[in-house]
């Protein structure tokens, strides 16, 4: 029954028209960041992992350089006591931590993503290593596979040269909490720009966790951007913004992956090898599988 009376007769839910508040109507087309030459945006990256995950990654590097390896129980210790100081930290109980607030914002991160690209079948992430020889076998067909990089995008509302923010649409944004999220994915030239321009702040203490940056587009076709660090995040200013920045970011997180998924035995089809390997079936054994029938 419609949540409207009177429009059970009408049968108006089942159908799209090209109104322009319909044009992402199959819900499942992802837009990501492209950008046009001379096109300046300012925004600021918020992809984070959650304190229990970064204390674990911090433990595992730190054996690793040891020589020892963590147990599981060493594991599951690290990120309870991460969880529990973050907890106390904001004077909560564990369990009523928002997945908002277990985001540790000190430390951005980045997907890293390994995938081939084919004439005909488009990007399709790698599989290579990781189902044994035969399979292996199978992803050498494609073209090398290359490394890249995904992050998520907070961008502000600006004139066109991204220096003045437009206050008024931004505090718009913040309340409608329509806030513009937007994937970036990009090569491995660009993590090495944005891991210098890190490591410059780092010097002064600072990171791009804490910083807006400034995009630049200098070529369109091959997305070549220039980045530029532009001060204090303007998120992290105001408390209202970084609850609504963080609770909509989050629900993002699975957005990050650019490429399709495939199995072996999918590829193995597209690639018009035939189905799924079966065991061979000699003369010697080939009466004793008809002993059965």
């Amino acid at each position: 029954m419609s949540d409207f009376e009177g429009l059970e007769n009408y049968d108006i839910e089942d159908d799209v028209s090209l109104d322009i508040d319909e044009q992402n109507a199959g819900g499942d087309r992802q837009i990501w960041l492209k950008m046009n030459k001379g096109q300046i945006v300012r925004g600021s990256f918020v992809f984070f992992h959650t304190f229990d995950t970064n204390a674990v990654q911090a433990a595992v590097k730190k054996a690793r350089k040891a020589g020892t390896k963590p147990s599981r129980e060493d594991i599951q210790e690290v990120a309870k006591k991460a969880l529990i100081k973050r907890a106390e930290d904001l004077k909560k109980g564990v369990d009523q931590l928002t997945p908002a607030e277990k985001l540790d914002i000190t430390s951005v991160h980045f997907k890293v993503i390994k995938a081939h690209y084919q004439e005909g079948l488009g990007y399709v992430l790698s599989r290579l290593g990781k189902d044994g020889v035969d399979a292996d076998a199978i992803w050498k067909r494609l073209p090398e596979p290359k490394t890249y990089f995904s992050v998520l995008f907070l961008v502000y509302p600006t004139d066109q040269d991204g220096a003045e923010i437009n206050k008024e649409l931004l505090a718009s944004q913040i309340k409608q909490k329509k806030l513009k999220l937007i994937p970036w994915r990009f090569g491995k030239n660009m993590y090495e720009a944005i891991w210098k321009l890190n490591d410059g702040l780092r010097e002064n203490g600072l990171s791009l966790a804490s910083q807006d940056i400034r995009l630049e587009c200098k070529e369109a076709q091959f997305q070549k951007i220039e980045i530029q660090a532009k001060g204090p995040a303007i998120w992290q200013k105001n408390e209202t913004f970084k609850e609504v920045a963080l609770a909509s970011a989050v629900t993002l997180y699975d957005k990050l992956v650019p490429f399709r998924e495939m199995s072996t035995d999918q590829l193995r089809v597209k690639l018009s090898l035939g189905g799924p390997s079966v065991d061979d079936v000699s003369s010697d054994n080939f009466q004793d599988m008809l002993s059965d029938v």
